[in-house]
């Protein structure tokens, strides 16, 4: 049996330390799929309650872990050695994070695709974005992105009236209708774009209440 498979098998035993103990060994495991099984190991781990305190022993250990080689290869004057395993810890994050936010666990006989989280409390959930650094910066948060939409929708609606007008005043120059042109074609995909960011943060802000989730912790039952 792969190892990867044995991974599936500890989440759904329920066994944290030896989930932690195969994901030390190589953490891209998390990233695997099977034909047989429904999402990444996480979406097992999260629904057997086990996801939280397995994500911090692994994270503590890829950070110690790396730490001590790294200091180990720049004390031998190996820089080569010391950028590789910076690197290396930092695609063993991006697997975390990846498999966090993979929404390929299917439910509801199809009509909902869910990420890991979704099987977590709002405690839980916070917790395990800051642990696997899944909130961005204020630049890449997704609140940011819709007020620069909807800003954006603004001022081109603006541009649109404005052009409009002096060509209704002034002339009806080619100039004047492609600016109308591009103006209307801008604010239409901003807006489009703020009203798909708009149920996205909604959908993302309900998603944990959902009762059949909530009654899965209650009763400690994985998810069908």
């Amino acid at each position: 049996m792969a190892q990867y498979e044995d991974l599936f098998a500890a989440a759904k035993a329920g066994s944290k330390d030896e989930f932690v103990r195969i994901c030390k060994e190589n953490v891209a495991y998390i990233a695997k799929h099977r034909i047989d099984e429904n999402g990444n190991p996480f979406h097992i781990a999260a629904s057997k309650g086990i996801l939280l305190p397995a994500l911090k022993e692994i994270i503590k250990y890829l950070e110690e872990d790396t730490k001590r080689k790294v200091e180990k290869a720049e004390g031998d004057k190996n820089w080569g050695e010391s950028e590789r395993l910076k690197e290396e810890l930092k695609c063993n994050r991006k697997y975390i994070k990846d498999a966090l936010c993979d929404k390929s666990y299917i439910r509801d006989n199809g009509r909902m695709a869910v990420s890991p989280l979704y099987f977590l409390d709002p405690a839980e959930r916070k917790e395990v974005k800051k642990i696997a650094g899944i909130e961005g910066s204020f630049i890449c948060n997704r609140k940011f992105h819709l007020c620069l939409y909807i800003i954006g929708a603004i001022a081109c609606i603006a541009a649109l009236c404005l052009s409009l007008y002096f060509l209704f005043l002034v002339s009806q120059s080619l100039a004047l209708a492609s600016v109308a042109t591009i103006a209307s074609g801008g604010s239409t995909c901003l807006l489009f774009k703020a009203c798909s960011g708009i149920y996205g943060l909604y959908d993302e802000s309900t998603i944990v209440t959902d009762p059949d989730a909530m009654q899965l912790f209650k009763n400690g039952l994985a998810p069908t």
